[in-house]
């Protein structure tokens, strides 16, 4: 391939899922569906980093986490900003053209009923479910062993705790995350959130 000569449809087919293709998709992206499935893109490849990472990062907390990932998002092109405000201090925000913005707010697991705080502030505080406006994502960080065991267990609760939240993704193999949709308060539009547990436990037996 000669770089001279290279459209920019020709480089995202053989570069596409790169970093550098991945900006350019961002960039050029039709409309927000695409966005969303260009970030869910980046952010599977934020966490492995912080999986990569957690011996070192061990003592790191879901703050500092979370300003980790924004910056990976936005070194690699995609705006993301931490602790921004919009009604109350969210942990991740991403914003894109023709008004886009995703929302994540971040949790080191500690009880269910943390979580269930995450997801309430996620949802009733920070979410518009306004067009374009309208998903987000559940952020757990946990630091023990069989996290999907837990992901299971905050399934089951988050569903048992309000008939109207709806399941529309189950976890599946090692996709560590599922999802659910629900009614904002606010707008009465439907408000969609991806639940991702991101295992950081290391404890070697040598």
């Amino acid at each position: 391939m000669n770089p001279e000569n290279t459209s920019i449809d020709d480089y995202l087919k053989f570069f596409g899922d790169a970093p550098g293709g991945r900006m350019l998709r961002w960039q050029f992206a039709s409309g927000h569906e695409d966005r969303l499935e260009i970030l869910e893109e980046a952010l599977a490849e934020c966490y492995s980093r912080l999986v990569d990472g957690r011996k070192i990062d061990a003592d790191l907390g879901e703050n500092q986490l979370s300003k980790q990932v924004a910056q990976m998002l936005s070194f690699g092109g995609i705006a993301a900003r931490n602790e921004q405000d919009v009604n109350g201090h969210c942990d991740i925000v991403v914003e894109g053209n023709h008004g886009f913005m995703w929302l994540g707010e971040a949790k080191v697991h500690k009880s269910y009923g943390w979580l269930q705080d995450g997801f309430s502030q996620l949802s009733t505080r920070y979410g518009t479910a306004m067009f374009g406006r309208d998903h987000g994502e559940l952020i757990i960080y946990y630091r023990g062993g069989n996290a999907i065991e837990v992901l299971r267990e905050w399934k089951k609760r988050l569903l048992a705790s309000d008939s109207e939240i709806e399941l529309l993704e189950d976890i599946s193999n090692s996709n560590l995350f599922f999802r659910t949709s629900n009614i904002c308060k606010n707008s009465g539009c439907k408000f969609f959130v991806r639940h991702t547990i991101v295992p950081l436990s290391h404890s070697p037996e040598k």
